[in-house]
């Protein structure tokens, strides 16, 4: 060697062995899944019934005022005024029967409330029966029994 001559010290480690670029091509279209673990909203079925009554169901259908002003009522009655606070989306009537939306984290409260409730309509007593509960609107059976779980 000359004295002139510069050499490089040996590398302690050796270069990071590169990666494969990725094909811009593929075969198989890929597959996007997720999972939502908690849902913002909880569903509730419910029946306005009247002990005197044979058929324990209120003889008059409800219509939304009438269902508002008894939930309202029963949460007020057994949370006070965080339980008016509690936001009730009605979805659907029929009959007796209401079903309603409620946040996710208010759901037991609001079963606990609607349960323990007794009102008063047309001079008798009148209670929620809760019938169904499910966080997602299509797992909500109509209250029908076992029996109408699969008909069409």
């Amino acid at each position: 060697m000359s004295p002139h001559t510069l050499t490089s010290p040996p590398s302690a480690s050796p270069s990071p062995p590169k990666r494969p670029k990725p094909s811009t091509t593929t075969t198989n279209p890929a597959t996007l899944t997720f999972t939502i673990r908690a849902p913002p909203y909880t569903y509730l079925h419910l029946s306005l019934f009247s002990p005197s009554t044979p058929t324990h169901t209120a003889t008059t259908p409800l219509d939304a005022l009438t269902a508002r002003t008894h939930l309202a009522s029963a949460l007020s009655q057994f949370l006070g005024l965080t339980g008016t606070a509690i936001s009730i989306d009605i979805l659907h009537l029929s009959g007796p029967d209401v079903w309603i939306r409620v946040p996710r984290e208010d759901g037991a409260a609001v079963v606990a409330a609607l349960s323990a409730w007794v009102g008063d309509k047309e001079g008798s007593g009148v209670g929620w029966r809760v019938r169904g509960r499910a966080e997602w609107l299509g797992v909500l059976p109509d209250g029908g029994g076992p029996e109408d779980l699969f008909d069409g």
